[in-house]
């Protein structure tokens, strides 16, 4: 007692004897459990991990982040129920909407807890804003319910994902626990990818490539179609390029993110999506371009034909990617071939999207109407074996279902992003941060070639990659103000 009482309660410490006998205790108890059952000590080890796991992520709703991207990436694969033959209908419950509730949770909770009163600026919410409520409009006359309805819903949880994003990556760490993350999951994708092609274990039937054109099965890794996948990859290689090509890092890190580009690009590759391949070499330009170094764009390019010429001779898969590749500019040359099914399929599509809107310009037909009402669009020749859930791209899809005042929103959107990224970019001094948003902006620019071939408007990494544009300048804005204030 006097020993107790001598001491300020900030001094009193924990006696090291106790503490083991604690520890021998528990290990009793669970040696002990083994003769109950065999699950016993999984579940009490599963159990202090979901308790750890939950209190970081409301002392650090950040800690959430690499969570998000890795249900993201599991995608077809971590669904709990959904039909993978629906489209772009239905609802599917899925790992990512586990990740959302827990960042929501987190987010009240620590709010709560902080007694926090003041939230970053939502700078994107005028033209999203606009952009929801076109599409709350138009369910007033889409023909295509519920799938309109579940559409909007959709569109509204991931504007709201946008804003979390920002909000919870508040600080370096959480910048740096994305792009480890990205690593991470960058290799395992590409990897399972490059597996599935060469031992012919994909997710999307041989019949079905042969159908749409191809004569070898494209790797889809987790995902159920295999241009969602590539834009994963992208949205690994790109940051990652990025800060290798502009920020000074230890070689153990160097090398890492050395590894998971080079792999990402395999995966890449392996997916044989076009649109993946010229939205990357887009964005590749981008990151070159802000970082000062075009002049390797070119060496790049002329290095990559040069190693694909070569290697066709001897790799089947060289040879068709340099195929597939050239593919792209031979569309109207080959115009309605065979070979050509996907592509003039697509033309296809965007000339209905384009009748719908010259007959509804200002309103358009309503959202996720196409699909209702595309039989009445369909040009001659089309090809009704294929199943059609949207246009395959996001500027028709918006002209075709929302008009003009809807197009005229989303590109609202799109040109405050870019533009005032770009202009926050050249203020920064950060030379970490500078290097993530260069990488953050040539992604976006990627999306946006990417949507031009693809309708994935509702892609999660898109909407995270927004908000951690905005969540890197207000981090960067803060540091900044805090050295001058110093």
């Amino acid at each position: 007692m006097s020993t107790l009482s001598s001491q300020s309660p900030g001094d009193i410490s924990l006696n090291k004897r106790y503490f083991f006998a604690f520890l021998a205790f528990q290990v009793i108890v669970l040696g002990a459990s083994l003769f109950y059952s065999e699950w016993v000590p999984a579940v009490i080890i599963g159990a202090l991990v979901a308790v750890l796991f939950v209190v970081g992520v409301l002392v650090q709703p950040w800690v959430i982040a690499p969570i998000v991207v890795l249900t993201t990436g599991l995608d077809s694969t971590g669904r709990f129920f959904g039909s993978q033959d629906s489209g772009g209908g239905g609802f599917h419950l899925t790992g990512f909407h586990l990740a959302y509730i827990l960042l929501i949770i987190a987010l009240v909770v620590q709010t709560c807890l902080r007694g926090r009163t003041r939230f970053p600026e939502f700078e994107l919410r005028a033209p999203l804003l606009a952009f929801l409520a076109c599409i709350a409009v138009s369910l007033t006359y889409s023909p295509n319910q519920p799938d309109a309805t579940i559409g909007f819903v959709r569109m509204c949880a991931l504007v709201l994902f946008t804003y979390m994003t920002q909000v919870i990556i508040d600080s370096k760490k959480a910048v740096s626990a994305v792009l480890w993350s990205m690593v991470l999951f960058t290799i395992a994708g590409a990897g399972m990818g490059a597996y599935q092609v060469i031992t012919g274990q994909f997710h999307l039937p041989v019949k079905v490539i042969t159908a749409l054109g191809g004569n070898m099965p494209r790797a889809t890794g987790t995902f159920h179609n295999p241009n969602i996948f590539a834009t994963f990859m992208m949205c690994g290689i790109l940051p990652l390029l990025a800060v290798l090509l502009n920020f000074k890092m230890s070689w153990t890190a160097r090398i890492l993110f050395g590894l998971a580009v080079i792999i990402g690009f395999g995966g890449l590759l392996a997916s044989f999506s076009r649109s993946n391949w010229m939205a990357t070499l887009v964005a590749v330009f981008v990151i070159l371009w802000l970082s000062g170094k075009i002049r390797y764009f070119f060496y790049l390019l002329f290095g990559s034909i040069l190693a694909v010429l070569a290697l066709k001779e001897f790799v089947p898969f060289a040879e068709y990617i340099f195929e597939r590749f050239i593919s792209i500019f031979t569309l109207f040359e080959q115009f309605g071939s065979v070979g050509r099914t996907s592509s003039t399929a697509r033309i296809y599509l965007i000339l209905a999207s384009l009748d719908m809107f010259s007959d509804h310009p200002l309103l358009g037909i309503g959202w996720r109407a196409f699909p209702h009402v595309f039989s009445d669009y369909a040009p001659a020749g089309y090809p009704h074996w294929s199943q059609v859930n949207e246009p395959h791209t996001v500027i028709t899809m918006v002209l075709g279902e929302l008009g003009i005042v809807g197009f005229a929103a989303m590109l609202w959107f799109i040109l405050k992003v870019f533009f005032v990224s770009l202009s926050r970019f050249y203020e920064m001094k950060d030379a970490y941060l500078r290097s993530v948003q260069i990488g953050l902006i040539a992604t976006f620019v990627g999306f946006q070639v990417n949507q031009s071939f693809n309708g994935d408007l509702a892609n999660n990494m898109f909407w995270f990659g927004v908000g951690m544009l905005f969540a890197v300048q207000r981090v960067e804005k803060m540091e900044r103000e805090k050295t001058e204030a110093t």
